[in-house]
Protein backbone atom coordinates (compact mmCIF):
# COMPACT_ATOMS: atom_id res chain seq x y z
CA UNK A 1 0.00 0.00 0.00
CA UNK A 2 1.28 3.82 -0.60
CA UNK A 3 1.40 4.99 2.51
CA UNK A 4 1.48 8.25 1.53
CA UNK A 5 -2.70 7.77 0.83
CA UNK A 6 -2.21 6.55 4.14
CA UNK A 7 -4.99 7.98 6.06
CA UNK A 8 -2.14 8.80 8.65
CA UNK A 9 -1.82 12.14 6.44
CA UNK A 10 -3.44 15.04 7.56
CA UNK A 11 -3.84 19.03 7.06
CA UNK A 12 -1.74 20.02 9.91
CA UNK A 13 -2.09 23.53 10.13
CA UNK A 14 -6.03 23.16 10.18
CA UNK A 15 -6.37 20.59 12.98
CA UNK A 16 -4.01 22.08 15.59
CA UNK A 17 -6.06 25.14 15.01
CA UNK A 18 -9.16 23.34 15.62
CA UNK A 19 -7.55 21.47 18.38
CA UNK A 20 -6.67 24.78 20.12
CA UNK A 21 -10.47 25.91 19.83
CA UNK A 22 -11.94 23.30 21.04
CA UNK A 23 -9.71 22.91 23.81
CA UNK A 24 -10.51 26.40 25.19
CA UNK A 25 -14.30 25.69 24.53
CA UNK A 26 -13.80 21.94 26.59
CA UNK A 27 -12.30 24.07 29.62
CA UNK A 28 -14.61 26.89 29.98
CA UNK A 29 -17.91 24.51 29.21
CA UNK A 30 -16.48 22.07 32.06
CA UNK A 31 -16.21 24.98 34.74
CA UNK A 32 -19.82 26.51 33.69
CA UNK A 33 -21.44 23.17 33.94
CA UNK A 34 -20.18 22.35 37.08
CA UNK A 35 -21.30 25.71 38.22
CA UNK A 36 -24.89 24.80 37.12
CA UNK A 37 -24.88 21.43 38.26
CA UNK A 38 -24.24 22.56 41.32
CA UNK A 39 -26.56 25.56 41.78
CA UNK A 40 -29.36 23.34 40.01
CA UNK A 41 -29.22 21.16 43.00
CA UNK A 42 -28.81 23.74 45.73
CA UNK A 43 -31.65 26.32 44.19
CA UNK A 44 -33.96 23.44 44.05
CA UNK A 45 -34.42 24.08 39.96
CA UNK A 46 -34.75 20.91 37.51
CA UNK A 47 -34.36 23.42 34.55
CA UNK A 48 -31.27 24.57 35.74
CA UNK A 49 -29.95 21.13 36.39
CA UNK A 50 -31.57 19.80 33.49
CA UNK A 51 -29.15 22.53 31.50
CA UNK A 52 -26.10 21.60 33.02
CA UNK A 53 -26.35 17.84 32.60
CA UNK A 54 -27.41 18.65 29.16
CA UNK A 55 -24.17 20.59 28.78
CA UNK A 56 -22.73 17.71 30.27
CA UNK A 57 -23.09 15.74 27.32
CA UNK A 58 -21.74 18.01 25.10
CA UNK A 59 -18.61 18.47 27.52
CA UNK A 60 -17.96 14.70 27.19
CA UNK A 61 -18.65 14.98 23.32
CA UNK A 62 -15.69 17.77 23.34
CA UNK A 63 -13.62 15.63 25.69
CA UNK A 64 -13.88 12.85 22.75
CA UNK A 65 -13.09 15.35 20.12
CA UNK A 66 -9.99 16.22 22.05
CA UNK A 67 -9.02 12.41 22.46
CA UNK A 68 -9.31 12.18 18.60
CA UNK A 69 -7.11 14.86 17.62
CA UNK A 70 -3.70 14.21 20.26
CA UNK A 71 -4.37 10.63 19.25
CA UNK A 72 -4.30 11.65 15.60
CA UNK A 73 -0.64 13.29 16.22
CA UNK A 74 0.82 10.41 17.60
CA UNK A 75 2.40 7.98 14.56
CA UNK A 76 2.76 5.60 17.36
CA UNK A 77 -1.32 5.20 18.34
CA UNK A 78 -2.42 5.31 14.40
CA UNK A 79 0.78 2.70 13.59
CA UNK A 80 -0.77 0.14 16.06
CA UNK A 81 -4.10 0.11 14.13
CA UNK A 82 -4.92 -1.22 10.29
CA UNK A 83 -6.72 2.19 9.49
CA UNK A 84 -5.29 4.66 11.87
CA UNK A 85 -7.65 4.07 14.76
CA UNK A 86 -9.57 6.53 13.58
CA UNK A 87 -12.75 4.47 15.25
CA UNK A 88 -12.13 5.48 18.85
CA UNK A 89 -14.20 8.63 18.28
CA UNK A 90 -17.52 5.75 17.62
CA UNK A 91 -16.45 3.72 20.40
CA UNK A 92 -15.84 6.61 23.03
CA UNK A 93 -19.15 7.92 21.62
CA UNK A 94 -20.87 4.76 22.10
CA UNK A 95 -19.66 4.17 25.69
CA UNK A 96 -20.56 8.23 26.78
CA UNK A 97 -23.95 7.79 25.31
CA UNK A 98 -25.12 4.66 27.72
CA UNK A 99 -23.70 6.62 30.36
CA UNK A 100 -25.55 9.79 29.43
CA UNK A 101 -28.79 8.04 28.87
CA UNK A 102 -28.44 6.74 32.98
CA UNK A 103 -28.18 10.54 33.49
CA UNK A 104 -30.91 11.28 31.31
CA UNK A 105 -33.40 8.86 33.18
CA UNK A 106 -32.33 9.92 36.47
CA UNK A 107 -33.30 13.79 35.36
CA UNK A 108 -36.81 12.86 34.12
CA UNK A 109 -37.46 10.49 37.48
CA UNK A 110 -36.48 13.56 39.74
CA UNK A 111 -38.58 15.70 37.58
CA UNK A 112 -41.42 13.83 38.09
CA UNK A 113 -41.06 13.74 41.58
CA UNK A 114 -40.90 17.60 41.72
CA UNK A 115 -44.33 17.78 40.24
CA UNK A 116 -45.59 16.32 43.71
CA UNK A 117 -43.43 17.25 46.12
CA UNK A 118 -43.56 21.26 47.07
CA UNK A 119 -39.85 22.26 46.83
CA UNK A 120 -38.25 25.49 47.45
CA UNK A 121 -36.76 27.21 44.41
CA UNK A 122 -34.61 29.99 44.79
CA UNK A 123 -35.38 31.88 41.27
CA UNK A 124 -32.87 34.61 41.40
CA UNK A 125 -29.76 32.82 42.07
CA UNK A 126 -30.91 30.19 39.41
CA UNK A 127 -31.89 32.75 37.07
CA UNK A 128 -28.44 34.22 37.25
CA UNK A 129 -26.70 30.99 36.62
CA UNK A 130 -28.75 30.27 33.90
CA UNK A 131 -27.76 33.79 32.21
CA UNK A 132 -24.09 32.92 32.48
CA UNK A 133 -24.77 29.61 31.10
CA UNK A 134 -26.32 31.28 27.85
CA UNK A 135 -23.58 33.53 27.85
CA UNK A 136 -20.71 30.83 27.82
CA UNK A 137 -22.17 29.24 25.26
CA UNK A 138 -22.42 32.46 22.87
CA UNK A 139 -19.27 33.09 23.62
CA UNK A 140 -18.16 29.28 22.71
CA UNK A 141 -19.92 29.17 20.25
CA UNK A 142 -17.98 32.48 18.62
CA UNK A 143 -14.51 31.09 19.36
CA UNK A 144 -15.66 27.81 17.63
CA UNK A 145 -17.04 30.14 14.39
CA UNK A 146 -14.09 31.52 13.75
CA UNK A 147 -12.01 30.79 11.32
CA UNK A 148 -8.52 30.48 10.28
CA UNK A 149 -6.79 32.15 7.21
CA UNK A 150 -5.03 28.54 6.18
CA UNK A 151 -8.53 27.14 6.84
CA UNK A 152 -10.03 28.59 3.28
CA UNK A 153 -7.22 26.92 1.15
CA UNK A 154 -8.33 24.04 -1.47
CA UNK A 155 -7.16 20.54 -1.69
CA UNK A 156 -7.10 17.98 -4.96
CA UNK A 157 -8.28 14.71 -4.03
CA UNK A 158 -5.21 13.68 -7.01
CA UNK A 159 -3.32 14.59 -4.31
CA UNK A 160 -2.30 11.09 -3.26
CA UNK A 161 -0.76 10.43 -6.57
CA UNK A 162 1.97 12.69 -5.57
CA UNK A 163 4.40 11.88 -2.94
CA UNK A 164 5.36 15.45 -1.57
CA UNK A 165 1.66 16.15 -0.98
CA UNK A 166 -0.58 15.29 2.33
CA UNK A 167 -4.16 13.67 1.68
CA UNK A 168 -7.07 16.00 2.50
CA UNK A 169 -7.95 15.73 6.04
CA UNK A 170 -10.93 14.00 7.97
CA UNK A 171 -14.31 15.31 6.16
CA UNK A 172 -13.00 16.98 3.58
CA UNK A 173 -13.97 16.82 0.40
CA UNK A 174 -11.74 18.13 -2.19
CA UNK A 175 -12.45 18.86 -5.46
CA UNK A 176 -13.72 16.94 -8.58
CA UNK A 177 -14.24 17.03 -12.20
CA UNK A 178 -17.88 15.90 -11.30
CA UNK A 179 -18.03 18.96 -7.73
CA UNK A 180 -17.32 22.52 -7.68
CA UNK A 181 -14.00 23.01 -4.64
CA UNK A 182 -15.26 22.68 -1.22
CA UNK A 183 -13.10 24.13 1.94
CA UNK A 184 -11.38 21.87 4.66
CA UNK A 185 -13.85 20.38 6.58
CA UNK A 186 -13.19 19.08 10.05
CA UNK A 187 -16.66 16.92 11.38
CA UNK A 188 -15.01 17.14 15.02
CA UNK A 189 -14.92 20.97 15.05
CA UNK A 190 -18.46 20.92 13.33
CA UNK A 191 -19.65 18.51 15.76
CA UNK A 192 -18.55 20.65 18.66
CA UNK A 193 -20.08 23.52 17.25
CA UNK A 194 -23.43 21.95 16.68
CA UNK A 195 -23.55 20.67 20.46
CA UNK A 196 -23.05 24.14 21.35
CA UNK A 197 -25.48 25.98 19.49
CA UNK A 198 -28.18 23.09 21.25
CA UNK A 199 -27.04 23.70 24.94
CA UNK A 200 -27.80 27.33 24.25
CA UNK A 201 -30.98 26.12 23.08
CA UNK A 202 -31.65 24.82 26.17
CA UNK A 203 -30.25 27.47 28.18
CA UNK A 204 -33.04 29.75 26.83
CA UNK A 205 -35.65 27.44 27.87
CA UNK A 206 -34.02 27.03 31.30
CA UNK A 207 -34.14 31.17 31.79
CA UNK A 208 -37.76 30.72 30.41
CA UNK A 209 -39.01 28.51 33.05
CA UNK A 210 -37.36 30.38 35.71
CA UNK A 211 -38.57 33.50 34.87
CA UNK A 212 -42.24 32.30 34.42
CA UNK A 213 -41.85 30.41 37.52
CA UNK A 214 -41.15 33.60 39.82
CA UNK A 215 -43.18 36.13 38.10
CA UNK A 216 -47.02 33.97 37.40
CA UNK A 217 -46.18 31.45 40.12
CA UNK A 218 -45.95 28.60 37.66
CA UNK A 219 -43.53 26.36 39.61
CA UNK A 220 -44.75 23.14 37.52
CA UNK A 221 -43.49 24.50 34.73
CA UNK A 222 -39.87 24.25 36.05
CA UNK A 223 -39.85 20.43 36.64
CA UNK A 224 -42.10 20.36 32.81
CA UNK A 225 -38.60 21.69 31.54
CA UNK A 226 -36.57 19.58 33.55
CA UNK A 227 -38.43 16.48 32.19
CA UNK A 228 -37.78 18.16 28.66
CA UNK A 229 -34.61 18.52 28.98
CA UNK A 230 -34.11 14.96 30.32
CA UNK A 231 -35.48 13.88 27.07
CA UNK A 232 -33.17 16.43 24.90
CA UNK A 233 -30.32 14.76 26.76
CA UNK A 234 -32.45 11.32 26.22
CA UNK A 235 -32.61 11.45 22.08
CA UNK A 236 -29.07 13.05 21.80
CA UNK A 237 -27.67 9.63 23.47
CA UNK A 238 -29.69 7.21 21.61
CA UNK A 239 -28.88 9.09 18.23
CA UNK A 240 -25.42 8.84 19.11
CA UNK A 241 -25.18 5.25 20.11
CA UNK A 242 -27.31 4.61 16.86
CA UNK A 243 -24.38 6.71 14.17
CA UNK A 244 -21.75 5.14 16.65
CA UNK A 245 -22.81 1.76 16.88
CA UNK A 246 -23.10 1.86 12.89
CA UNK A 247 -19.61 3.31 12.35
CA UNK A 248 -18.19 0.17 14.97
CA UNK A 249 -19.76 -2.41 13.02
CA UNK A 250 -18.89 -1.00 9.50
CA UNK A 251 -22.44 -0.29 8.26
CA UNK A 252 -22.46 1.22 4.82
CA UNK A 253 -20.95 4.34 3.74
CA UNK A 254 -23.92 7.04 2.50
CA UNK A 255 -21.37 9.73 2.02
CA UNK A 256 -20.56 8.41 -1.49
CA UNK A 257 -23.08 8.57 -4.16
CA UNK A 258 -23.16 4.01 -4.37
CA UNK A 259 -25.10 4.28 -7.67
CA UNK A 260 -23.10 6.94 -9.55
CA UNK A 261 -19.64 5.18 -8.56
CA UNK A 262 -20.87 1.91 -10.01
CA UNK A 263 -22.37 3.75 -13.06
CA UNK A 264 -19.33 5.61 -13.75
CA UNK A 265 -17.00 2.24 -13.47
CA UNK A 266 -19.26 0.59 -16.19
CA UNK A 267 -19.82 3.14 -18.70
CA UNK A 268 -17.07 0.91 -20.91
CA UNK A 269 -19.17 -2.03 -20.47
CA UNK A 270 -17.18 -3.17 -17.74
CA UNK A 271 -18.91 -5.07 -14.58
CA UNK A 272 -18.97 -4.39 -11.05
CA UNK A 273 -18.77 -7.65 -9.77
CA UNK A 274 -18.76 -6.68 -5.82
CA UNK A 275 -18.35 -3.37 -3.92
CA UNK A 276 -17.77 -2.34 -0.37
CA UNK A 277 -17.74 1.20 1.08
CA UNK A 278 -17.22 1.50 4.75
CA UNK A 279 -16.45 4.42 7.55
CA UNK A 280 -12.75 4.15 8.39
CA UNK A 281 -12.70 7.09 10.51
CA UNK A 282 -14.86 10.77 10.80
CA UNK A 283 -15.06 12.00 6.90
CA UNK A 284 -12.74 9.12 5.96
CA UNK A 285 -14.08 6.30 3.09
CA UNK A 286 -12.67 3.04 2.80
CA UNK A 287 -13.51 1.30 -0.66
CA UNK A 288 -12.68 -2.29 -1.84
CA UNK A 289 -14.30 -3.37 -5.11
CA UNK A 290 -13.80 -6.04 -7.92
CA UNK A 291 -14.36 -5.41 -11.41
CA UNK A 292 -15.05 -7.46 -14.36
CA UNK A 293 -13.01 -5.71 -17.33
CA UNK A 294 -14.87 -5.44 -20.88
CA UNK A 295 -11.71 -4.05 -22.40
CA UNK A 296 -7.36 -4.30 -21.89
CA UNK A 297 -7.82 -1.96 -19.14
CA UNK A 298 -5.52 -2.17 -15.68
CA UNK A 299 -6.14 -1.15 -12.39
CA UNK A 300 -4.64 2.35 -12.37
CA UNK A 301 -7.42 3.08 -15.18
CA UNK A 302 -10.37 2.49 -12.83
CA UNK A 303 -8.20 4.30 -9.88
CA UNK A 304 -7.79 7.21 -11.95
CA UNK A 305 -11.31 7.02 -12.74
CA UNK A 306 -12.48 6.95 -9.16
CA UNK A 307 -10.19 9.40 -7.62
CA UNK A 308 -10.86 11.73 -9.81
CA UNK A 309 -14.77 11.77 -8.93
CA UNK A 310 -14.99 10.69 -5.13
CA UNK A 311 -13.29 11.30 -2.30
CA UNK A 312 -12.48 7.92 -1.19
CA UNK A 313 -9.42 7.75 1.49
CA UNK A 314 -8.63 3.70 1.47
CA UNK A 315 -9.09 2.30 -2.23
CA UNK A 316 -8.39 -1.49 -3.19
CA UNK A 317 -9.38 -2.74 -6.64
CA UNK A 318 -9.64 -6.10 -8.12
CA UNK A 319 -9.68 -6.69 -12.25
CA UNK A 320 -10.81 -9.98 -13.15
Amino acid sequence: MNRHCSIEHRDTDVFIANERKTKWVTLITLFTMIVEIVVGYWSGSMALLADGWHMASHTLALFLSLIVYYLYRHPRFRQSFTFGGGKILSLGGYTSALFLILIAGSMIYESFLHFYEKRIIHYNEALVVAAIGFLVNLVCAYILHQKEEHQHSHHHDENCHHPKNKLSPPGHHGHSHSNSHSHTHDHNHQSAYIHILTDALTSVLAIFALLLGKWNGWHWLDPAVGILGGVVVLRWSLSLIKQSGMDLLDAHDETIDRDNLVKKLELDGSKVIDIHLWRLAPGQVGCEIIIRKNQDQKSSFYRNLIKSHFNIHHLIIEVV
